[in-house]
């Protein structure tokens, strides 16, 4: 896993996505499945997604092809980890998380009764590769970061007790994940998605063209990721945000994948949005990173005074830590502007007669006071088609809807 050394900033140049933040707190390049480019993060040709990607295919052909695509890439990855390949895990992970966000976000194109169980058992598995990958990346961020800093701040044993310390929790990762991948659950796994490949479970949307289904999906994914985002910049400071951030960035993936598998059919404004994610799962990467090594390293902080060892090193790292979050949070709000740009959603907008017909049934709704559950389900569905078809960064709807400026 590489890690940049040149970080200096430039005055004349917009803050970077991972400053250094003047000695002795240092900002270190974030390299994981969020940042690295989508080939290193495949064998040749393994990560394409074959089949029709034009205007004449169905939603069911090109969501098929992706799927193909997406369980060999698993399948590759599964010997590369077996083999214990330099990045393989991480690798895995992130076909496992592609692969589940196909199965769950075309939920109008996949039966999600038929797709529930496989992607449940996707989520086991990406847990099981989690610790090893997450603890890797968290030792060579730390490790980085102590080679980066002047050796007059570098009190104690602290590159020493860091590898130590971290370096059993990878090894306890790594059987982890082999005793995992060599489980029946796993073979089943495996058969379930062979099935799935073999015997497609598409809905009566599946035929529909590409072009129009599509991007009713990703839509879908998109108001679910804006609703989270808008509660998690509402938060105050503290747990609650840090988990609302959480649950905004995993959201975000599954946009990102989905737009992936659209990017070939839409064009150009699809892989716009596609960029946009991708910038906005990183920075939102940047700040769970240090939302979950701050008590990691409040932990060696501890152990090292408890050894008679000096600490003053461990609360620079923490310092930084913090630093990370902070910038993170100045840079959250041009990064959703950009995201939130009226030409980068103008493809998930539906057409103008849909559109008027949403503010129609809504309107007609909220003068019923003795609406049961099934109106509210149909309020909430006319709210979904408004919430696209006025973009975020300048909603004009109905005076119910209009919460933004």
């Amino acid at each position: 896993m590489k890690t940049s050394t040149d970080l200096s900033p430039r005055p004349d140049t917009p803050p970077p996505t991972n400053p250094v933040i003047n000695d002795p707190v240092i900002m270190v390049a974030r390299h994981d499945e969020h940042s690295e480019p989508e080939h290193a993060l495949a064998p040749h040709g393994a990560g394409r997604v074959p089949g029709p990607t034009n205007a004449d295919g169905t939603a069911g052909e090109v969501v098929l092809a992706a799927l193909r695509s997406q369980v060999e890439q698993l399948r590759v990855q599964d010997q590369r980890v077996r083999h214990k390949a330099a990045g393989s895990v991480t690798r895995m992970r992130v076909a496992t998380r592609r692969l589940r966000s196909t199965l769950r976000g075309y939920s109008s194109i996949l039966d999600p009764e038929r797709t529930r169980l496989p992607a449940d058992e996707l989520k086991w598995l990406s847990a099981q590769l989690a610790e090893e990958h997450d603890t890797q990346v968290m030792a060579e961020r730390f490790t980085q970061v102590v080679h980066e800093l002047p050796e007059h701040l570098i009190l104690g044993t602290v590159a020493a007790d860091v590898d130590r310390a971290l370096g059993q929790l990878v090894d306890d990762g790594e059987q982890i994940v082999q005793a995992a991948l060599n489980s029946d659950r796993y073979l089943a796994l495996q058969d379930t998605l062979e099935q799935l490949l073999n015997q497609p479970p598409f809905t009566h949307r599946a035929g529909r063209p590409a072009q129009t289904e599509l991007p009713r999906s990703v839509a879908k994914a998109y108001r679910k990721l804006d609703r989270l985002l808008d509660t998690a910049t509402a938060a105050p400071p503290g747990p609650d945000r840090d988990t609302a951030l959480h649950e905004a960035r995993k959201a975000c993936k599954r946009v990102r994948y989905m737009t992936e598998i659209a990017a070939p059919v839409i064009g150009d404004p699809a892989r716009d949005l596609h960029r946009q994610t991708e910038k906005l799962q990183e920075l939102l990467g940047n700040y769970q990173d240090a939302v979950e090594a701050r008590p990691v390293l409040q932990h060696l902080a501890q152990a090292a005074h408890a050894d008679g060892h000096n600490a003053f090193t461990y609360g620079l790292l923490y310092a930084n830590e913090h630093a990370r979050m902070d910038h993170v949070l100045h840079q959250l709000p041009h990064q959703l502007h950009r995201l939130r740009n009226e030409q980068t959603l103008s493809w998930l907008q539906p057409k103008p007669r849909r559109l008027a017909s949403a503010i129609k049934r809504l309107r007609l709704l909220n003068r019923d006071r003795s609406a049961g559950p099934q109106a509210h389900r149909r309020t909430s569905a006319a709210m979904g088609v408004i919430a696209i078809g006025y973009p975020p960064a300048n909603w004009r709807g109905t005076p119910r809807l209009c919460t933004r400026t």
